[in-house]
């Protein structure tokens, strides 16, 4: 019997360890997300502001009938 409480102890350890090891990764991996996703929303609003300051592109857009576009400088 003491066999079985020392076995069942030692699995109830192990079964938590892995539970903590699992819950600290899962961490680790929202954190490199949540940062990934910092640095990509970043580099959007930079490339966003970029086209807006070089507005030399014209700018088509549909005529008064809706049958063809025109170019707007």
């Amino acid at each position: 019997m003491p066999e079985l409480v020392e076995a069942l102890s030692l699995s109830s350890l192990v079964a938590g360890s892995l539970e903590y090891a699992i819950l600290i990764r899962h961490r680790e991996e929202r954190r490199q997300v949540s940062s990934w996703r910092e640095a990509a929303d970043v580099s959007a609003r930079q490339a966003l502001a970029r086209v807006q300051r070089s507005s030399r592109w014209p700018m088509r857009r549909w005529t008064d009938d809706g049958t063809r576009f025109r170019i707007e400088s």
